[in-house]
């Protein structure tokens, strides 16, 4: 995976860390036990975006789709609930600055 699809369109380089600290952000929020948990969800979001997207450059949007999916697959509903409302809180900010 090289390249991802901003939000407003322009290509980026794709960086996994972002993945892994947004996995151990809702992992902290539920006070989970983190050890190499962030990591080892993220390796396998990235595995399963190289699958999914061979030809294509995934968009942000597409990224945290599979991240959700991979969380609740690894049966940690917690945590993917805590970065199912982060990411709505992270969307209402994006449309309160846009107003």
């Amino acid at each position: 995976m090289e390249n991802i699809r901003k939000r407003d369109g322009r290509i980026v380089a794709f960086d996994s860390a972002k993945i892994t600290l947004a996995i151990q952000k809702a992992i902290l929020a539920v006070r989970e036990k983190n050890g190499d948990l962030a990591r080892k969800i993220s390796r396998q979001v990235v595995e399963a975006l190289e699958d999914k997207f061979k030809d294509r450059i995934p968009g942000v949007e597409d990224v945290q789709d599979i991240v959700e999916e991979i969380i609740i697959r690894n049966r940690y509903a917690k945590v993917a609930k805590a970065y199912i409302l982060y990411r709505q809180k992270r969307t209402e900010v994006r449309e309160a600055k846009k107003l």
